[in-house]
């Protein structure tokens, strides 16, 4: 019995395909609207540029190479859905990288945010380009977030309790 349904769920998947895609060709077209009145995109799970990306742009180059020049196209900050689903669609080759499928989204994520020479992990949890922002910022930031990975959160109430015993 459930191969004779395979045909139907195999027609509505195809119906689905298309149905997205123009979902997304809508928001593309309401993202160029609204740029060209001078607002932000609405829209940030399409792409700007997807329609530009060549199939074959990422394919056999360095994963921090290819994801630096999809930020540049981009212009902005993208969270790392975003950016994997760009490289994608410009064949990137994530099975190269060695890493398992069902990691590719964490492990790109993470090579983003250990590369700190070329990115920058925002608050957002979005990525940019290191030279999109104020040094003096980031180099802020770092240290707040360093100074709350060396104190541990129990230590303010153990010395207090130190000193009341002395």
């Amino acid at each position: 019995m459930s191969d004779d349904l395979s045909p139907a769920v195999a027609a509505l998947q195809r119906k689905l395909d298309e149905q997205l895609q123009t979902v997304s060709e809508t928001k593309k077209l309401i993202n160029m609207l609204l740029k060209t009145m001078g607002k932000p995109p609405q829209y940030s799970d399409v792409g700007e540029s997807s329609g530009i990306i060549r199939k074959d742009q990422f394919y056999g180059k360095p994963l921090a190479t290819v994801a630096q020049e999809y930020l540049e196209m981009r212009k902005q900050a993208c969270p790392a859905e975003e950016i994997m689903r760009g490289l994608e669609e410009g064949g990137f080759d994530f099975a190269a990288t060695g890493w398992k499928p069902k990691d590719y989204l964490r492990m790109l994520a993470i090579s983003l945010a250990k590369n700190n020479v070329k990115f920058h992990k925002l608050p957002n949890n979005t990525f940019g380009l290191l030279a999109w922002y104020d040094q003096a910022v980031i180099a802020k930031r770092g240290k707040e977030e360093r100074g709350k990975q060396d104190i541990p959160e129990d230590s303010s109430e153990e010395a207090a309790e130190q000193a009341s015993a002395e």
